[in-house]
């Protein structure tokens, strides 16, 4: 092989990063990218794609992943796609990954785009990449044996085949895919807070009862990454997914964050292991269904006013057109009256404070989703949100996701005649798809976060929530209705009013999630 310009390259190597040798035979495909990060940058108006620094890069959420395939030699493609590589559990055909290795380049992404978007590249000649000027005529690579790669990855049976009691048939056409509704979970028995402050471990309570939530509001299937390997050997999520047979299928998945550092440290926390599950789950059985509902396990969507279940609110969706829709986030506050009593505790080495916390329990006949009904914004339509948003996409559009937003879809794949002839009004920067929109909070759905309370963030409740306000109280104590209106701020003991009940959660979700989990208080 040899480095070419656009021009003189084969059609196979125009975009590529990559030599794939399929074994035992040998045989060598060029990788293609599952999309091209340089002019997804240059849509997103930025200026460069990567800096000599590095400090900025990460925050470039499309970037977060690097995704690509090898293509399958084509006399190799049967036996891949029937899995009959695989003998008795085991690989016969093996895979290297060779990179071709070139200096990395700086400056403005359109520098060096490809015929497909060749009309954008930059008019400074001063920048433009000129790769024979770069790289030579003649720059030859060194051969496979001569080069560093990843050797003799097995090549496995299809995802279909995997988990054949929950993918019985291959998809072929739209109208065969398996579910209307799925979502990806990238979950834990336990993990740490960031910057490794607190563990937290109520997995096992929580994805079970979110579970249960979930079918009971129209999801077909849930796939559960269990990330618990990557923080012991000694427990897993497969107790809970085994209770869900033929509607859960658990993924074993022990890679680890590549760091859990607070979010304002130098080297903020990466949750690349999450990233990773995330695009996994996508690519791998985002062919099966017609969506994808992404959420944690703290979660909770609950359809409002005359919708009860997700499907209903997707085939709104569909009538307009839209293939994405955002919803919220803002953390609830635990009811007081329906947690344990607390127990003070006075030591700071387990406070992290020299006031007193406790630990926050939730009793075994108490759902979280009750306790958690306690929404700090009045009425459910949030005026203020978290920087975060959760959503529901359409797989076959959206062609990376990251965790909170669809940040590259087919139409930011497109260039300016293909935009047109899909109908849609060409802009040079992508903002928001005109495919997607914010759900309506109070006629259509809302999130309910739960993420738990970490001990040390009890510190000081006492004064906190009878109105110091230099101290935020974590423990929701609602507004009795009509309360708020009358000006009362505080009930008779002095804690201060601090969040609002949403009524459809209390009045139809919490009870029929009690029938379905049997529990009983």
């Amino acid at each position: 092989y040899s480095l070419s310009s656009h021009e003189k390259a084969d059609p196979d190597g125009v975009e590529t990063r990559f030599i794939c040798r399929f074994k035992p035979n040998g045989e060598e495909t060029l990788s293609r990218f599952n999309l091209n990060y340089d002019y997804v940058a240059f849509r997103k108006n930025h200026k460069q794609l990567f800096t000599k620094e590095g400090r900025w890069d990460i925050k470039s959420l499309h970037t977060s992943q690097l995704l690509f395939m090898c293509p399958v030699p084509e006399h190799l493609q049967e036996q891949v796609r029937d899995g009959s590589s695989v003998i008795n559990d085991f690989a016969t055909l093996f895979l290297d990954i060779i990179p071709i290795r070139t200096p990395p380049r700086y400056g403005p992404p359109n520098v060096f785009l490809p015929p497909r978007y060749s009309e954008f590249i930059t008019d400074n000649k001063t920048e433009v990449f000129n790769a024979e000027d770069e790289w030579g005529e003649n720059h030859i690579l060194p051969i496979i044996e001569n080069s560093g790669r990843w050797e003799n990855i097995p090549i496995c049976k299809p995802s279909w085949m995997t988990y054949v009691e929950q993918e019985p048939t291959r998809p072929e056409t739209k109208e065969e895919v398996s579910h209307r509704l799925i979502s990806c979970v990238w979950a834990s028995a336990g993990y740490a807070t960031r910057g490794e402050r607190f563990g937290i471990y109520d997995g096992h309570r929580r994805l079970r009862e979110w579970l249960h939530h979930a079918f009971l509001t129209g999801f077909d299937h849930v796939y559960v990454y269990d990330n618990s390997g990557a923080n012991s050997n000694e427990t897993s999520l497969q107790m809970v997914t085994d209770d869900f047979p033929g509607k859960v299928t658990r993924i074993v998945w022990p890679s680890r964050v590549c760091n859990n550092n607070k979010n304002f440290a130098d080297s903020p926390g990466e949750r690349s292991s999450q990233y990773a599950a995330e695009s996994s789950c996508r690519l791998r059985f985002g062919p099966h269904t017609e969506w994808i509902g992404q959420f944690d396990i703290d979660e909770y969507f609950v359809p409002m006013d005359n919708y009860n279940t997700v499907p209903q609110l997707l085939d709104t969706l569909e009538k307009e057109g839209k293939k994405i829709i955002s919803f919220g986030s803002w953390r609830a506050w635990p009811r007081k009256n329906l947690i344990t009593e607390p127990v003070p505790i006075n030591d700071y080495s387990i406070c992290d404070s020299r006031e007193p916390c406790f630990h926050l329990t939730i009793p075994e006949n108490q759902t979280i989703l009750q306790t958690y009904n306690c929404d700090r914004q009045k009425g459910q339509q949030k005026e203020k949100k978290m920087p975060a948003e959760k959503q529901f996409y359409r797989p076959d559009y959206v062609k990376l996701h990251f965790v909170h937003y669809s940040t590259v879809t087919a139409l930011t794949l497109m260039n300016k005649q293909e935009t047109i002839d899909f109908g849609q009004q060409w802009r040079r920067n992508v903002h928001a798809d005109p495919l997607s929109r914010f759900g309506n909070e109070v006629t259509e759905g809302t999130m309910l976060h739960t993420k738990a309370i970490a001990t040390q963030d009890t510190s000081g409740w006492q004064r906190a929530c009878k109105g110091d306000n230099r101290m935020m109280c974590r423990i929701g104590n609602p507004f009795k209705e009509g309360e708020d209106d009358l000006g009362e701020t505080s009930d008779e003991e002095g804690w201060i009013y601090n969040c609002y009940v949403n009524r459809k959660i209390e009045d139809f979700y919490v009870p029929s999630l009690e029938k379905s989990m049997k529990i009983s208080n």
